[in-house]
């Protein structure tokens, strides 16, 4: 590359935006601009990824001072150590990737969209010229949608969701006004039952604003309805009763080859919409005390839905409360926040009834349900064992025995 001649065109763009009053230009001569600026602004991106790649090959910054190659990055394109990182991550794979190189050096992708096509193309590259095609057709928003379905099918969907599940966390911290801010990782299946929660229960709020006249924004009711929800105790069945019921739905769409088989292949779909896929398996075990809406699909024909209700009604509740006091675990005394199990899972045609249902802490449930610990009632007791199958190595998180 002629570095003169780029150091010229630098220049002049450099002096033509000296000049540029926007105010003083029509509407549409400033849509063309827009266009053009864009367009630069596309070939710039792609010369910087691949001169990315060649500071992190070289070592140049190490010469430099750098800790890292991300580092270099960061300062010279005064972004952030995030951004950088992915930038070099995107820049490594392109070399394996001819249809989205060709592209970006064509000016036809932005930094964003090669960013979202290499990590999923560099795990499916049968993908890749469909996502390239794609960029050119949608928006940035569907094209992430349609990566995040190819990665889902790249990957051991099982590992993927375990990762985020030992990564999850809650971290509230207070800004500069006093007020505080929360930021939380959960699971796809998790974070649908608070979204869905939390847009019952603003919808709930809304209504009663309505009748009470007064007009509030709708994502300050949202963060009234997540206060409500986490610090309300529902006392309607009596102390430690817990809710009635499930306050929302959750929604899957997944593809009746998929849901036969037990895991994702490529152009298929297991998803929570709005929130994006999960696996199959998740999809089958989702917590017990929810209602599972399971839009079942054979390429574009929808060919059943199931709406798997989960409900456990009143007075099974009251049983239950009664002859579970505590975790039925041997062993186990937690009494507190208990949820309910179906001993056979309901997708495997367990009944919600009281003989097949058990309440469980948290941590107890998430072994049955997640680890395949085993749960079964011989007699009046209960008897707890481990999975047939050794843990997976490395993982503290799951005991041995």
């Amino acid at each position: 590359m002629n570095l003169d001649l780029l150091e010229r065109v630098a220049d002049q763009l450099r002096a033509a935006l000296v000049d540029y009053e926007p105010e003083r230009i029509t509407g549409a001569d400033a849509a063309r601009l827009l266009t053009g600026f864009a367009a630069i602004e596309k070939l710039a991106a792609g010369g910087k990824l691949l001169s990315a790649r060649r500071v992190e090959s070289s070592n140049v910054w190490r010469r430099q001072g750098h800790r890292s190659a991300a580092a270099h990055v960061a300062e010279a394109t005064g972004s952030g150590l995030g951004p950088a990182i992915n930038a070099l991550k995107a820049a490594r794979c392109l070399g394996s990737l001819p249809a989205t190189d060709d592209a970006m050096r064509n000016g036809r992708l932005s930094e964003a969209q090669v960013n979202e096509i290499a990590g999923a193309a560099i795990l499916q590259p049968d993908a890749e010229q469909e996502l390239v095609d794609a960029a050119g057709k949608q928006p940035l928003n569907v094209l992430k949608l349609r990566c995040r379905r190819v990665r889902a099918v790249g990957v051991d969907q099982d590992q993927a969701y375990e990762k985020i599940r030992r990564g999850r966390y809650l971290h509230n911290w207070t800004d500069h006004d006093g007020a505080v801010r929360f930021d939380a990782r959960l699971t796809p299946d998790e974070g649908a039952r608070l979204v869905a929660a939390v847009k019952a229960e603003t919808a709930r709020l809304a209504a009663d604003a309505r009748r009470a006249g007064c007009e509030e924004p709708p994502r300050a009711l949202a963060a009234d309805a997540l206060v409500g929800l986490a610090c309300r105790r529902d006392t309607r069945n009596g102390p430690d009763r817990g809710s009635p019921g499930p306050a929302a739905m959750v929604h899957v769409r997944v593809d009746h080859e998929a849901l036969m088989r037990g895991h994702l292949e490529l152009g298929e779909v297991c998803e929570i919409p709005g929130i994006g896929p999960i696996p199959v398996e998740v999809a089958r075990r989702l917590a017990a005390d929810s209602i599972l809406s399971v839009l079942i699909t054979d390429g574009v024909d929808v060919t059943s839905v199931a709406h798997a209700g989960r409900t456990i009604p009143a007075t099974i509740r009251t049983a239950l409360s009664e002859r579970d006091p505590t975790c039925v675990v041997p062993g186990c005394d937690m009494r507190e926040a208990l949820e309910i199990d179906h001993v056979t899972p309901f997708a495997g045609g367990g009944p919600t009834s009281l003989g097949n249902l058990a309440r469980l802490c948290h941590w107890h449930h998430y072994l049955k349900t997640h680890q395949r610990y085993h749960l079964a009632r011989v007699g009046k007791q209960w008897e707890w064992s481990p999975p047939k199958t050794t843990a997976r190595a490395g993982d503290p998180s799951i005991p041995s025995g």
